[in-house]
């Protein structure tokens, strides 16, 4: 038997790829999960950035390699039904968005069918129940964003995002996917900052609002002039943000005098939760609000529930619980956020919260919580991982016996694996739904409720 290694779909030696064009006509397949349109042309496969399924395009080479090439349209020749002329006038410059020019409903479609077609190639899995996707405004939805500044060598200051396959910065005005709040600061600061000379120490903006006041936090390489912290200061006072700034080091620091608290609510939980600069909050306030409640509803917990929420954060998910169960454990990885979880828990007079600090991403069976919580076990588990998901806790799961596990996704891939771990330990997958936390982009979060 020859030892050659057998590629599956890999063309053979008589039918090596050809050189695809540098620019070049072709049809459009399918949506990669980047929300590139697919094409194949000579045997070799290429992502074409602003392309959709069914189309026939002109595009332009902007990447080559060994197994796929990178091309952007030039000219759509024969267009989709589903195409829009896209809300934002930077869009085919801007990095931040992908899917604009689709229709809202079909880019809804696309994401849930691509998760779905994962979860059953590569995990042999298939939800009991697809429940109706979470769904926000697609305008105006983010409360929170990273917006980088910088300053040509004519003074001229230059606020905005990445652009599209590049370290640049596009200058921008207006963000139509931003809050409200958001875009009148910029305005006002991208005046402020003008004619202050020389700004490139000032690296990036960080935002948050929250329900009744908000913040900026400008990172720095060193320390900002007098001028410079006036004029920010006064561009966030006309606003009514609070002024923070980011060292080398990470310290974050009031500049100004500091208002209310940073918070914003849980209106159907009559929850209030803190916040400060810095600190992880979910972009879109308004699916967070359908999330924690679909969450209740999934895991319908009882009064006399151990619930465990892992990831916990400043316990966006615990507190909630906290109202409907019996005792509730929330485990996070950051000192500073499970202080501001139990902040929360006194803020919102709830005495049947406790959390703990601890590494999920290692062996969590070493750790004082999960000693002292396995003897008597927990009736339901929710976990929020970041993008690298949550293999080490899922793993340890099934020694809870945990009637339901709830697993929030913001990574197809990480979602992928850990469902086949707990599928493995005798879990269904019997409720699943995605979340359209980031409309316009291809980014996609998930929930789904596992149960034996």
């Amino acid at each position: 038997m020859s030892r050659n290694r057998i590629r599956f779909g890999a063309p053979s030696k008589r039918q090596s790829r050809q050189s695809i064009p540098d620019d070049f006509e072709a049809e459009i397949e399918s949506l990669s999960l980047e929300g590139r349109g697919i094409a194949r042309i000579s045997g070799k496969t290429c992502f074409v950035a602003g392309a959709l399924p069914g189309e026939r395009v002109k595009a332009s080479i902007t990447a080559r390699h060994k197994r796929y090439d990178e091309a952007l349209v030039e000219q759509v020749l024969v267009a989709s039904d589903e195409r829009r002329t896209p809300p934002c006038q930077y869009y085919d410059r801007c990095g931040g968005c992908q899917l604009q020019h689709l229709d809202p409903e079909r880019q809804l479609a696309y994401k849930q069918s691509q998760l779905l077609d994962q979860l059953k190639r590569f995990a042999g899995i298939e939800p009991l129940a697809v429940e109706t996707a979470l769904t926000s405004a697609e305008l105006g939805y983010r409360r929170t964003a990273r917006i980088g500044i910088n300053q040509r060598a004519d003074g001229e200051v230059l606020i905005g995002f990445r652009r599209q396959a590049s370290n640049k910065l596009l200058d921008i005005e207006q963000c139509p996917v931003l809050d409200a709040r958001i875009n009148a600061l910029l305005v006002t600061l991208r005046d402020a900052l003008s004619g202050l000379g020389d700004i490139k120490h000032l690296t990036h903006l960080d935002i948050a609002c929250g329900e009744t006041s908000s913040a900026l936090t400008v990172r720095v390489t060193r320390k900002l002039s007098q001028p410079q912290s006036d004029a920010i200061a006064r561009a966030c006072e006309a606003h009514e943000f609070q002024f923070y700034v980011e060292a080398n080091n990470g310290q974050i620091s009031a500049a100004g005098d500091t208002a209310a608290a940073l918070s914003y609510r849980l209106p159907e939980q009559n929850l209030d939760l803190g916040f400060a600069p810095g600190d992880f909050l979910q972009v879109n306030a308004e699916i967070n609000r359908q999330m924690v409640e679909r969450a209740l509803d999934w895991l319908s917990p009882k009064q006399d529930d151990r619930v465990l929420d892992l990831f916990c954060g400043l316990g966006n998910f615990t507190l909630p619980l906290a109202r409907h169960a019996g005792r509730v454990v929330g485990v996070e990885g950051s000192a500073a956020m499970v202080e501001r979880a139990r902040e929360n828990a006194q803020r919102n007079e709830l005495e049947n919260a406790e959390f703990y600090k601890g590494d999920l991403s290692s062996d969590i069976r070493e750790s004082y919580w999960y000693r002292e919580s396995r003897q008597n076990g927990f009736d339901v588990v929710l976990l929020d991982p970041p993008r690298a998901g949550a293999e080490a806790c899922v793993r340890e799961l099934a020694d809870y016996g945990a009637r339901a596990v709830l697993y929030i996704s913001c990574n197809p891939a990480a979602l992928v694996r850990d469902a086949e771990l707990l599928k493995d330990a005798g879990y269904r997958m019997t409720r699943f739904s995605v979340m359209d936390m980031f409309p316009n982009t291809a980014h996609v979060e998930s929930m789904a409720l596992f149960e034996c």
